[in-house]
């Protein structure tokens, strides 16, 4: 059993959906799969700012961040910037996994 708390009309207007849908399993189902589809999509759109960082400075990225994380590196904006992408696409590809059947 799954609990979710919602506001008043989020759960009305949620359950007029469900009344309707004949079958729930794959109405959930198509709420993964568009969750799926749009963390791919912010993945792609994360590598393309990965991919700009690393023609900048010359460097891989798990190697920058690697180097970040032990202070090798300073932490100037652009540095700040890049870690923080970098581990915005670390945890969203780690819910894409858990996500994926």
């Amino acid at each position: 059993m799954i609990s979710i708390e919602l506001s008043y009309k989020t759960e009305k207007r949620l359950k007029q959906i469900l009344l309707v849908q004949s079958n729930k399993d794959k109405f959930f189902r198509k709420i993964i799969d568009f969750q799926i589809d749009e963390l791919k999509l912010g993945l792609y759109n994360i590598k393309k700012d990965l991919d700009e960082f690393e023609k900048k400075y010359l460097i891989d990225t798990k190697l920058f961040y690697k180097k970040f994380q032990a202070g090798e590196i300073d932490d100037k904006d652009d540095f700040m910037i890049w870690a923080g992408i970098y581990e915005m696409f670390l945890r969203d590809k780690q819910i894409l996994e858990k996500l994926k059947w």
